[in-house]
């Protein structure tokens, strides 16, 4: 188990790392927030690494949901933050509620599992309830994911902090839904 969260930990196959599986392990936390505001995942425009660590310092967050119950006021009080500063960061993350879901699932880390394959998994859930209530066999049946993607997103999907974190991003009002287009299947197999 993890010493510091107390989640299991595992090693890769061949591989001399043992990582930690915890979706809220804290000495995983500027990394894991760090990806979820990217770009390429939430989106969240002035939450970078430095900002995230402030918050983290000043104990306004402890894993992603956590940054959508941030107050504008005590955000501007850090370090080289101010008003202005502070109100456009809350609107970048109000506005990254409306996200597709590809980005979501993207964004929460799950290993294995990059921006194509987010996107392949909403394109063919539609939802993040129907991606959590997938079995192994019906992740493995999809196009490109494979069965170690489909093992990680099932190990981590089960967990009880990610099913946690699920929870409360859904309470935050983040978009849980494929707002893209379905995939145009006119030349699939060809």
């Amino acid at each position: 188990v993890c010493p510091v969260c107390g989640a299991a930990v595992v090693r890769d196959e061949d591989g001399a790392h043992i990582r930690c599986t915890g979706a809220e392990c804290p000495a995983q936390l500027l990394r894991t927030l760090t990806h979820f505001a990217s770009r390429d995942a939430m989106d969240i425009d002035g939450c970078g690494p430095a900002v995230i660590q402030q918050l983290i310092d000043s104990g306004m967050v402890a894993n992603p949901a956590d940054l959508y119950g941030l107050e504008a006021g005590k955000v501007a009080k850090l370090d080289r933050m101010g008003k202005k500063s502070a109100e456009n960061l809350m609107q970048a993350i109000e506005r990254s509620k409306q996200n597709d879901l590809a980005r979501l699932i993207y964004g929460l880390g799950i290993r294995q599992v990059g921006e194509k394959a987010a996107k392949v998994l909403a394109a063919h859930f539609r939802t993040l309830d129907a991606l959590c209530a997938a079995s192994l066999e019906e992740l493995t049946e999809i196009d490109d994911v494979g069965g170690v993607t489909a093992q990680c997103v099932v190990d981590y999907l089960s967990s009880p902090q990610a099913k946690d974190l699920i929870a409360r991003l859904r309470a935050a009002g983040v978009n849980m839904e494929s707002t893209a287009e379905l995939v145009d299947e006119r030349f699939a197999g060809m």
